[in-house]
């Protein structure tokens, strides 16, 4: 029996799967982001993703689509946008999804939750965005942003989803971290807190807003200083870990972003319209292959080589926990995979 041959026979075929693509150095999608629609309701300080007005793919489309994912392997589907369930079809999707043995997991501002309740039955996490407390937050997601989202949290919390919250640092709530922790710790939910970056494909359609946003290098060099020792105290609020927030501030310190290694390999993000990128940051690029004119096997197998100036998103974490970085596994264990038990 070979090496490979006898590892399939002891772990999950997932996990194996993956340990072969690291250790043969293939292409192996894990998980996969959709940006299943850019179409939002809502106004966001910083981002112009909503004036990204290319078409979508159909329900059947979208359905072929997952099928060809599940036969490479697949295991995961986070659904993201703009906003999904603005899609009318989003539950019959959802179900599509789950009903193939994918884990489903859904990004919403929560303004739609109470009217789409049909399609919580499907998804196995949600995630929303909790920028502070209510003067904060509407401040950057818009007047009255804060009760709906508190609405929504407590609706899905209900129907006993996990949930959590995904917090922006802008220059806005920069010096008011122990509030945003304060909060999430009396609503006993955990945080992915990272920074406001600039990204081409992000922001160049709303540059003004995210200067508006961007904060002062100093002070969140203070405030990831705060972070760290956060996570060397243990605290159990914060998702990310302590080597996301030591990596970001030296980023910061030698004016340069990071850049990831498995975008591409072991993870993709997918426009609406069909394209097969390595992250939900270069999505809107035209130059990667559309799946539903080669197929989406053959999109991924074969995505272009575009030089990627680097980035500070979370999913650098998820990128360590790829590259089977011990504390970022074990981080990721305890902070992430318990959401679910």
């Amino acid at each position: 029996m070979n090496t490979l041959s006898g590892i399939k026979s002891r772990i999950p075929l997932g996990l194996y799967r993956l340990l072969k693509a690291k250790i043969l150095k293939g292409k192996f999608p894990h998980a996969i982001q959709f940006n299943i629609t850019f179409k939002c309701n809502q106004r966001c300080m910083y981002c112009g993703i909503y004036k990204d007005t290319r078409q979508e793919m159909t329900t059947e489309q979208i359905f072929r689509m997952i099928d060809e994912f599940v036969e490479l392997g697949t295991a995961r589907i986070s659904f993201t946008g703009g906003e999904p369930l603005l899609r009318k079809d989003f539950s019959l999707i959802a179900g599509y999804a789950r009903k193939q043995g994918l884990s489903v997991s859904l990004a919403t501002n929560g303004s739609l939750v109470g009217k789409c309740t049909d399609a919580l039955e499907n998804i196995n996490s949600v995630n929303m965005t909790l920028d502070g407390i209510e003067a904060v937050h509407d401040q950057q997601r818009g007047k009255g942003n804060f009760k709906i989202v508190m609405d929504a949290f407590e609706l899905i919390r209900g129907k006993g989803i996990p949930v959590y919250f995904v917090s922006v640092i802008t220059k806005n709530n920069c010096m008011r971290i122990n509030e945003l922790l304060e909060l999430a710790r009396s609503l006993d939910v955990k945080l992915i807190v990272q920074p406001v970056f600039y990204s081409e494909q992000s922001h160049a359609s709303n540059l003004e807003g995210y200067m508006d946003a961007k904060y002062d290098d100093k002070i969140m060099m203070e405030t990831l200083g705060q972070l760290i020792k956060l996570k060397e105290q243990g605290d159990s609020t914060l998702i990310l870990s302590k080597r996301y927030y030591r990596n970001v501030k030296e980023s910061i310190r030698q004016g340069k972003k990071m850049v990831c290694s498995h975008g591409g390999n072991l993870f993709c993000t997918i426009s609406p319209d069909g394209r097969v990128a390595p992250c939900n940051l270069l999505v809107r690029d035209s130059r990667w292959l559309n799946g539903n004119e080669i197929g989406f096997r053959k999109a991924f197998i074969n995505m272009p080589e575009i030089k990627c100036e680097g980035c500070l998103s979370s999913f650098m974490d998820i990128d360590d926990m790829y590259s089977f970085k011990i504390d970022v596994a074990w981080n990721y264990y305890k902070q992430y995979l318990k959401l679910y038990t």
